[in-house]
């Protein structure tokens, strides 16, 4: 399995965002300081199908809930898409890190 580029990620993401929000990426201007809350119009609904969406298109349990909860406790006006690209970026690397122990490497 290879190791994920953060622009890799990135552009899956912000593509599965589109899927979500039913809009086309290339007309929703999207940086790692967007909000998904406040700028992209998310909901509790939203925030769940994309956690669902991200283990089934990386094929790996992510503590999403876990993220959100950390997010409502830390009180974050908003969850950037910075911030998520670093939870999945962490979580990625961690399942990448595994796989090559397990293979010897």
């Amino acid at each position: 399995m290879p190791q994920h580029s953060r622009a890799d990620v990135r552009d899956e993401v912000i593509s599965i965002i589109g899927e979500i929000r039913d809009d086309s990426p290339s007309m929703v201007p999207i940086s790692e300081d967007t909000g998904l809350f406040r700028e992209l119009g998310f909901e509790s609904i939203d925030a769940v199908l994309l956690g669902s969406t991200l283990e089934e298109h990386y094929e790996t349990p992510l503590p999403f809930p876990e993220f959100l909860t950390l997010a409502r406790e830390q009180q974050l006006p908003d969850i950037t898409l910075g911030r998520l690209l670093d939870f999945l970026m962490d979580n990625l690397n961690k399942k990448f890190a595994q796989g090559a122990a397990s293979w010897g490497a």
